[in-house]
């Protein structure tokens, strides 16, 4: 369910969501590595229809705050001429807190959003090349966010507190730059796939999910959830995971600063 925030009324309220935005986003990425425990690090190489098109790094955290223990999901892509910057907070179960996530072409920007999670609702504030816009969601349990691009955020489909041991179960999703709200419906294939990862084979569960719009995306993760392999078949996209999963990620290491911005 998705409401218009009236723009006069509320604009206390946008502020307080921009100055948010730029706080998330300008954040140093050490300043609370003394409370980060690190889960996950690396990246991905991106192809579509078999030709490589881009790369996504990111780095997946749980981090101390006063809300209890949460996850940060930080990511950095170069898709075509297309840059993106994420950064995620969720609590443990992948519900998101706070949420940034910058777009740029060549070196114009060209969407700002911010979000954040107050009593059971999800307010964020748009910039874009045709002006801003605010919205206001009424979260529903368990709800995730899922966006049409990007690959690290599949990591909460298949967080082991999220799945639970399941093989089947559906979650709400939350989808901010489309400004849409649904469900995605997941199913685990099998625990014994494989995936091959820079030359080394890696056993692997395979989820096969279906989005409430009937788009079908496959998911490859290992036994503590850390992402290894997704594609999106009607696109004919394809994520490959590069390295594989280190088990004593330094809690201080984060994507590159040479990373695409």
């Amino acid at each position: 369910m998705r409401y218009d925030l009236n723009m006069n009324v509320h604009r206390s309220s946008m502020t307080a969501l921009s100055v948010l935005l730029a706080a998330m986003m300008l954040l140093p990425c050490c300043a609370l590595a003394a409370q980060n425990e690190r889960l996950d690090v690396g990246s991905f190489t991106v192809l579509q229809h078999g030709q490589r098109s881009g790369r996504e790094q990111f780095s997946m955290q749980r981090i101390a705050s006063q809300e209890g223990a949460m996850l940060e999901l930080r990511s950095e892509s170069a898709l075509g001429d297309r840059r993106t910057a994420m950064r995620l907070e969720t609590d443990s179960a992948g519900t998101p807190q706070r949420y940034s996530v910058e777009q740029r072409r060549g070196a114009d920007l060209f969407l700002r959003l911010g979000g954040q999670r107050t009593r059971g609702r999800f307010a964020t504030l748009a910039r874009s090349l045709v002006g801003e816009s605010a919205r206001e969601y009424l979260l529903r349990p368990g709800a995730v966010v899922l966006e049409a691009e990007g690959f690290v955020q599949y990591a909460l489909l298949v967080n082991p507190t999220t799945i639970a041991q399941r093989d089947s179960l559906e979650l709400a999703t939350l989808t901010p730059i489309a400004n849409t709200q649904g469900v995605v419906r997941m199913v685990r294939e099998t625990r014994i796939d494989t995936v091959d990862i820079a030359g080394a084979r890696r056993e692997a569960s395979r989820w096969r999910l279906r989005t409430e719009a009937g788009e079908l995306r496959m998911v490859w993760s290992d036994a503590q959830g850390r992402l290894l392999r997704v594609t999106i078949p009607t696109r004919g996209l394809e994520a490959r995971r590069d390295d594989v999963p280190r088990d004593d990620v330094p809690r201080d290491d984060v994507p590159r600063d040479d990373a695409p911005r």
